[in-house]
């Protein structure tokens, strides 16, 4: 995985993105971390920016993303308060000169916004840091991701990072991504590409899309948090709760669990379903002591308590030992050795 003392090559890396509805409040984004600690994640991700360095004066954006700035004193907080409540901090940053910040206050890992897949800035700056990275790819396209991974590998051949498919159609009036537009099968394609490690971002509104996309391949999954769908705020409309959260994030680590069992094993419990359900010799007719035992007179029926009917050519042509009823369960003592 990317985060090597967090989790390793057995464990999903489930991170909770929270969604910028702190809108710039400190104490909601503490909050946030606390809340995350509760559903079972490896992770928060802080989407963070300074207004100047991401929209010009005259756009509206500029003037909301001024309101969201945190201090340096708040940002370090924000980090030790996750590590204090066992998450890594991940930050998307928005702003170039929040980067080397970042990973001064300990930040765990980055991610490379998907708006930002060709910003050489942010991608030069999050390399530099030498920390574990995500490579976010909505909005992209295969040119896209060939130039930012060629980008990577030369300035630092040994980056440590992973690429995370997703789709984002929100900005253009929809509310969701749907699960028939996710195209879970590029992981796939990344991973045997590049031989990197693949994840799914999460556009959709659904609990149970994090454990398609493990099925699908998926190590490291994110999922938008809010802590109430009375609350509005950005991407609102893809946002779990709490509760939600926890059972996603609780049904993608059991599928992500069983994946990795390639060893055909018998579960717990399978013992007495193959006694139940399966099938053992039996007689079909009287059969006399002294008889032989042939097709004509022996069948196959539960339940499987028996001799299983894989051991039929032990007693064919043998002979019986005693008298046998019709619909009977063989056992040894009654055939000859």
């Amino acid at each position: 995985m990317v985060i090597q003392d967090k989790n390793t090559e057995e464990e999903l890396y489930f991170v909770v993105e929270e969604a910028q509805f702190n809108l710039g409040n400190y104490d909601k984004a503490i909050q946030m971390i606390e809340m995350t600690a509760l559903t079972g994640a490896d992770a928060i991700e802080f989407q963070l920016a300074y207004a100047d360095d991401f929209y010009i004066r005259s756009e509206p954006g500029y003037a909301i993303y001024k309101t969201r700035e945190f201090s340096d004193e708040q940002l370090q907080q924000m980090v030790t308060t996750a590590h204090q409540n066992h998450l890594h901090f991940v930050a998307t940053c928005l702003s170039y000169r929040l980067v080397s910040k970042m990973a001064a206050y300990g930040a765990d890992a980055f991610n490379i916004n998907a708006s930002d897949i060709n910003n050489l800035s942010i991608i030069d700056e999050v390399v530099k840091t030498r920390k574990p990275f995500f490579v976010s790819m909505p909005l992209a396209t295969i040119s896209e991701i060939q130039w930012v991974y060629d980008r990577i590998v030369q300035q630092d051949p040994n980056a440590c990072f992973a690429f995370l498919q997703g789709q984002h159609t929100m900005a253009s009036g929809h509310e969701f991504v749907n699960l028939e537009d996710t195209a879970l099968g590029v992981m796939q394609r990344i991973q045997h590409q590049y031989q990197h490690t693949t994840g799914f971002i999460d556009h959709t509104p659904d609990m149970y899309t994090p454990a398609i996309a493990v099925a699908a391949g998926a190590q490291i999954v994110t999922k938008h948090l809010n802590l109430s769908h009375i609350i509005k705020g950005p991407d609102h409309q893809i946002c779990l709760n709490p509760e939600q959260m926890k059972e996603a994030i609780t049904l993608a680590r059991k599928v992500y669990s069983s994946i990795r069992v390639t060893n055909k094993e018998l579960a717990k419990g399978e013992d007495l379903d193959r006694s139940v359900m399966r099938r053992s010799i039996v007689s079909t007719k009287a059969i006399q002591q002294g008889d032989l035992f042939t097709m004509d007179n022996l069948g196959f029926k539960r339940p499987g308590t028996g001799i299983p009917p894989s051991s039929i050519h032990t007693v064919l042509g043998k002979t019986s030992t005693q008298h046998i009823p019709a619909d009977r369960l063989l056992d040894q003592t009654m055939i000859s050795k």
